[in-house]
């Protein structure tokens, strides 16, 4: 895991696009990168718990928890990863 002492940092390899940081800063809260169906899904915390074996990264005010089964997959978290359905390409960020 790539933890400092003060807390989780982003991890070399993975880049969080600022539009992702403004839409968690609108929508608050921390969010999860799980495994889903269609792939990598973005998904507020409140919906999709965090689990223990997690890796936690900072994204602006907040965290990402990600999956430790897509961690080696991920090197840009953006607006792909958030399903259709909690945002539209018509919401104010």
């Amino acid at each position: 895991m790539d933890i400092q002492q003060d807390g989780p940092r982003p991890l070399s390899h993975i880049t969080v696009t600022d539009e992702v940081i403004a839409y968690m800063d609108k929508r608050g809260g921390d969010f999860r990168i799980s495994t889903s169906c269609s792939g990598p899904t973005l998904m507020p915390i409140k919906i999709t718990p965090v689990k223990p074996s997690d890796i936690p990264i900072k994204a602006g005010d907040h965290l990402i928890y990600i999956s430790r089964y897509q961690v080696q997959w991920i090197s840009e978290i953006n607006m792909r990863l958030v399903p259709r359905i909690l945002y539209t390409e018509n919401d104010d960020l």
